[in-house]
């Protein structure tokens, strides 16, 4: 390489030497890719959504925004999970997003693009709503994205691809791909999540993509009723989802991804702390305490 650090990020110093070793070991992103799944409990994001929506109408209140809030939250209170490898040298990226497909209409036929949102320390869920809000109406104008602009240039030149791809990857081995081209790519990015919730689909497991820098894929898969037993001993029914999340295990290690994950779910489960900035904020518990499922999801 003709530079230690990126335009999106640094080169991490102090790593011990098995964690300066592993990306040589696997040099591929789906080679080091750990699995979680997990089922959190969203009636807590379900009940402040439709307060929310009840008390506010500029701004549209969903579960997806408060999920990228405590995504972004747990980004920024865990850092490492905002790393990347490349060239077997790991990367600090230095900002936060999040990346997520948008349909242009409800249909089979109806085409997809990506978006990629940016995220300032201390975002709440209001300004994150905003922003999710206003990146999907770009997406579904039809307003091409710079992404999009270059693959039809792409596609109209013979073998296009392959030379822009090949030159681009030349100049990522250097350090000096162009920053323009990686800030407007939505797999230069954070974390990169599917929504299939909102298609009533349960959640697969993803693989990471090796074009890129995303080190983390988290996938929402449909909502389930289920019954649960309270602390009192009395039977509630309650609204869950299963995440399938993938993470490249080069840029951490297993205690810190199991506690961000643990992080994750504690927003979940007590949204209100979402709603103020994290410098404002003092913080969720640092474990939850669920209700105990005792039956099989209900139609």
């Amino acid at each position: 390489m003709l530079f230690l650090d990126r335009c999106d990020g640094v080169q991490v110093k102090g790593l011990n030497p098995f964690q300066k070793v592993i990306p040589y070991i696997m040099t591929t992103r789906n080679g080091a890719a750990v699995y979680f799944s997990e089922d959190v409990d969203i009636e807590p994001a379900m009940h402040l959504v439709k307060r929310m929506n009840e008390s506010e109408h500029t701004t549209k209140y969903t579960l997806f925004s408060v999920v990228l809030t405590a995504i972004a939250r747990v980004l920024e209170e865990k850092p490492h999970l905002n790393r990347f490898v490349m060239g077997k040298h790991v990367y600090q990226r230095n900002y936060r997003s999040i990346s997520f497909i948008v349909k242009k209409a409800l249909t089979e036929d109806a085409r997809e693009t990506d978006a990629k949102v940016y995220f300032d320390p201390g975002e709440t869920l209001s300004t994150v709503a905003d922003k999710v809000q206003n990146a999907i109406a770009l997406a579904q104008s039809e307003v091409l994205s710079p992404d999009e602009k270059e693959m039809y240039v792409l596609s109209a030149i013979p073998g296009g691809y392959r030379l822009a791809t090949g030159l681009f990857r030349l100049l990522e081995r250097f350090n000096l791909a162009p920053a323009s081209m990686i800030h407007s790519d939505p797999l230069y990015t954070s974390v990169y999540v599917a929504n299939l919730a909102s298609l009533n689909l349960p959640a697969p497991y993803h693989h990471l993509y090796e074009w890129g820098t995303a080190s983390v894929f988290v996938v929402m898969g449909k909502i389930e009723r289920r019954l649960v037993t309270r602390k009192d001993g009395t039977v509630q029914q309650r609204r869950f989802m299963n995440f399938k999340i993938t993470l490249d295990e080069r840029i951490s290690e297993g205690l810190y991804f199991a506690r961000a994950i643990d992080l994750f779910r504690c927003y979940m489960a007590n949204p209100a702390v979402l709603q103020t900035s994290s410098k404002q904020s003092e913080g969720v518990p640092e474990t939850v305490q669920e209700p105990l499922p005792i039956a099989a999801s209900l139609s």
